[in-house]
């Protein structure tokens, strides 16, 4: 029967039941036409018990009472023998691909009690790392909803960096002096460097090397501490960030962003809009930028956008590709913001003393071999039919 299913894929069976993928996204928009602001502890515990017993059932509806008879029907039990070596071929070759279904995304207001949140990192463990810079400490969100500090008592926070290791950076600035410090997953915090400018933003390699920015400058600090100016930049520093490779990313206040070589080069391999406030890597590689909203989206204030790709052709780029692709608008008043490993946002927003989750993207086990499969939710996804579950 589960070799039926693959085949429903492409065709209804001929028993006339609604395919099981093509029924899922009817069903579950119909059960997550939701408001807008759920508790976290549904998204976070009870979200994710809900579809896997959705998909079951459905499974089960799919099947249904005749597929039992149809497996042990037939003389001498050939046709049995048939459809569990078609339930067999099933488990291996039926697909994994996202389900899109049509509703609006999960938002909720993390439980943690911010006052002026200026900073958000996100761990590939899917933690989040929020820095208070009138509380002077950092906050951390496990996945299981837990909150603790990861530092505290740090006057003047400005960035937090997180490396592979779980270990947060954080810079500090207090008048014309700049302080780096950091923070173990143990709970320890070390000061580590002090600089004689005001830093803007800062990257740490996998050496230990840090690049630290101020307005129209670029310094190195080495891992015996030894600092050294590596470059002047031609238009003021707006935000400092790490891409593939570890390789050091500025964007610039004129929307240039560019790749920091380890001579102090720059290679220009983006374009953000010139309003642009914060940088940060997106999902696949792509960088993600926060900018007042332009055009239609010009009512909500802000909006985050993909950094358009440098034309290596010398053609000059049309207001469109410099604008940059929309990834989403975002409330006004929003200061920073972070991706999780799936793509859902997470959001600092000093105005609302606040800090949220955007939820659109979630792993789901199949129902056939448990393999995590990717459900998308997409309000702007095509109008489901009218089947029923």
């Amino acid at each position: 029967m589960l070799n039926q299913q693959q085949t429903s894929l492409k065709s209804q069976p001929e028993c006339g039941r609604t395919p099981f993928c093509s029924r899922l996204p009817v069903v579950v928009g119909r059960l997550f036409a939701l408001p807008d602001v759920l508790p976290s502890a549904f998204s976070s515990v009870l979200l994710p018990v809900l579809l896997l017993c959705l998909f079951s059932q459905l499974a089960a509806a799919q099947n249904g009472p005749g597929a039992s008879a149809a497996r042990n029907s037939g003389p001498s039990g050939v046709a049995s023998a048939a459809s569990d070596q078609g339930s067999l071929n099933a488990l291996v070759t039926h697909r994994h691909e996202p389900i899109v279904v049509r509703s609006k995304p999960v938002i909720e207001r993390l439980p943690v009690k911010v006052i002026q949140p200026v900073d958000l990192q996100v761990s590939s463990d899917g933690r989040i790392f929020v820095a208070d810079a009138q509380a002077g400490c950092v906050f951390r969100l496990d996945p299981d909803g837990q909150v603790s500090l990861a530092a505290r008592d740090l006057a003047g926070i400005r960035r937090i960096r997180l490396d592979a290791d779980g270990s947060l950076y954080v810079l500090t600035v207090s008048g014309a002096e700049s302080h780096l410090y950091q923070a173990t997953p143990a709970g320890l915090t070390v000061q580590l460097h002090t600089l004689h400018f005001p830093a803007i933003s800062f990257t740490r390699n996998a050496v230990g090397e840090f690049l630290v920015g101020q307005q129209r400058q670029l310094w190195q600090v080495g891992t015996d501490g030894q600092q050294t100016m590596l470059c002047r930049l031609p238009v003021p520093l707006v935000d400092l960030c790490s891409g593939a490779a570890d390789a050091a990313v500025a964007l610039l206040q004129d929307g240039r962003v560019c790749q920091v070589g380890v001579d102090g080069s720059l290679l220009q391999t983006g374009q953000a809009r010139p309003e642009s406030s914060r940088l940060l890597a997106g999902t696949g590689g792509r960088f993600v930028t926060l900018a007042t909203a332009a055009g239609a989206q010009l009512n909500s204030g802000l909006a985050l956008y993909y950094v358009s790709d440098v034309s290596v052709s010398g053609q000059q780029q049309t207001p469109a590709e410099v604008s940059g692709s929309l990834l989403a608008t975002v409330p006004a008043g929003t200061q920073a913001a972070g991706l999780d490993p799936l793509g859902n946002l997470c959001l600092a927003n000093p105005d609302l003393k606040a800090v949220t989750r955007v939820t659109t993207r979630f792993l789901i086990p199949c129902p056939h071999c448990g393999q995590q499969t990717l459900m998308i939710f997409d309000q702007t996804a095509g109008q489901s039919d009218s089947s029923s579950f």
